[in-house]
């Protein structure tokens, strides 16, 4: 009896005070920055013409940024967030019948422009498009002797005609989707998901001539998962 009464008490509690931060949502707009955990990963039908083994093992790194609500009415607003990202990935490929360990790394902007959100008391669940703006990356491989080195091969050379080279694209598009919880004193805990539909692999041959017209994309796409916190001004 006890015990029920102590659920029954803290269950109004949370409805009391899921009820006020409701009200203090209407019309608001609110700043948060957030940072936390992201483990980055490639999928994508083209990913054995990339990989010596059609294997891509994940990469562990961080995100930070800043978030904007908006809040439309008692439980429906609007997410705009910008984050600084350090994600790619891990894969073996063969370089003259050699085979290595290589680390695609990448540093880009990531904005989420707008998001709908749905909210109850703390709790939000959020889903939007996504644009990522590539600022630098490089492909990292270990030697059978442990040696490091960048390796060029994956994106050409310029001592060729270009005909087989590969280049990250610039930009890349998605969506995002996401849950939080916002505790009363300010503190943001949540995760997040995203996945790219742009082709992270352009080709260097793209003249569109019908002598030369290039080779179609490599499908292989960006896949994001990361864990936050953060506080809420």
């Amino acid at each position: 009896m006890k015990k029920l009464i102590i659920s029954l008490t803290l269950l109004v509690g949370f409805a009391a005070n899921a009820q006020e931060m409701d009200k203090e949502y209407v019309g608001s707009t609110s700043i948060a920055i957030k940072a936390g955990w992201l483990q980055s990963t490639l999928k994508g039908d083209d990913i054995s013409k990339l990989t010596f083994d059609n294997k891509v093992n994940n990469r562990n790194n961080f995100y930070a940024g800043v978030s904007i609500d908006n809040g439309l009415s008692k439980h429906f607003g609007l997410k705009h967030e910008l984050f600084y990202q350090n994600y790619g990935a891990g894969f073996k490929r063969e370089i003259e019948d050699e085979v290595i360990d290589a680390k695609l790394e990448m540093h880009s902007l990531r904005l989420n422009p707008i998001s709908a959100v749905f909210k109850v008391g703390g709790l939000q669940v959020y889903a939007g498009p996504y644009v990522n703006m590539l600022l630098y990356s490089s492909v990292t491989a270990i030697d059978e002797n442990g040696n490091t080195y960048k390796d060029h091969s994956i994106f050409g050379s310029t001592e060729d005609d270009q005909e087989d080279g590969q280049y990250l694209q610039k930009m890349d598009y998605g969506i995002v989707a996401g849950i939080e919880y916002q505790f009363k004193m300010g503190i943001v805990v949540g995760a997040q998901y995203s996945r790219g539909f742009a082709s992270l692999f352009d080709n260097s041959n793209t003249f569109g001539l019908e002598e030369n017209a290039g080779k179609p994309d490599l499908k292989i796409y960006n896949q994001n998962v990361g864990v936050f916190v953060g506080y809420r001004f």
